[in-house]
C-alpha cells in the first residue's frame, strides 16, 4: 500500500480537497437561493475529496503502479521545456499581450516539445490564439492585455 502511487496521490488530493472545503466554509456558504462567496469552493472541495478517497482506496487495494514505476520513461527534457515556456509566458504576458504570447507559446510547444508539421501547427496556433481571444474579449467581455509594445501605435485602443 505504501509503495502505490494511487495511495499517495489520493492522500495529496484529499488534503487539497479538505483545504478548499475549509476555505469555502470560512468565506460564507450562503444558501441555495443566495449562495455566498464560498458556496462553490465548499462543494468543489467536497467533490475533490470524494474522488481523492476513491483513488486512495485503489492504492490500498494494491491496484495501480508502484511509486518507482510512475516516472519510468518520462521525457524530462520536455517537462523542463514546458516549465520554462510557461515561466516565459508569465513574464511576457503583459508586455506582448495575450494573442502574441499565446501564439508564441503554442508554436513553441508544437515545434519543440511535441513536434507537429508546420502545415498543422501554424494554422492551429493562429486559430486557437485568436479564437480564445475573441471568445474571452468580445463574447465574455474579459479584459486581456493587448501588449505594452502597442501603446504608441495609432488605431490601437
Amino acid at each position: 500500500m505504501v509503495r502505490r502511487a494511487e495511495f499517495w496521490g489520493g492522500l495529496f488530493w484529499l488534503a487539497f480537497g479538505v483545504f478548499i472545503t475549509w476555505q469555502g466554509w470560512l468565506l460564507d456558504l450562503g444558501s441555495l437561493r443566495e449562495p455566498g462567496s464560498g458556496f462553490v469552493f465548499f462543494w468543489l472541495g467536497l467533490l475533490i475529496s470524494v474522488f481523492a478517497i476513491s483513488v486512495a482506496f485503489n492504492g490500498v487495494r494494491g491496484r495501480g503502479p508502484l511509486l518507482g514505476e510512475l516516472w519510468q520513461g518520462a521525457r524530462w527534457r520536455n517537462v523542463l521545456l514546458v516549465i520554462l515556456a510557461l515561466i516565459a509566458f508569465g513574464f511576457l504576458f503583459e508586455r506582448l499581450g495575450f494573442v502574441l504570447c499565446s501564439l508564441a507559446l503554442l508554436l513553441f510547444l508544437m515545434t519543440f516539445v511535441d513536434p507537429v508539421k508546420p502545415t498543422l501547427s501554424i494554422p492551429i496556433s493562429i486559430v486557437a490564439a485568436v479564437g480564445v481571444w475573441y471568445i474571452l474579449e468580445k463574447v465574455l467581455l474579459v479584459q486581456l492585455p493587448k501588449g505594452s509594445w502597442l501603446e504608441g501605435l495609432p488605431l490601437v485602443g
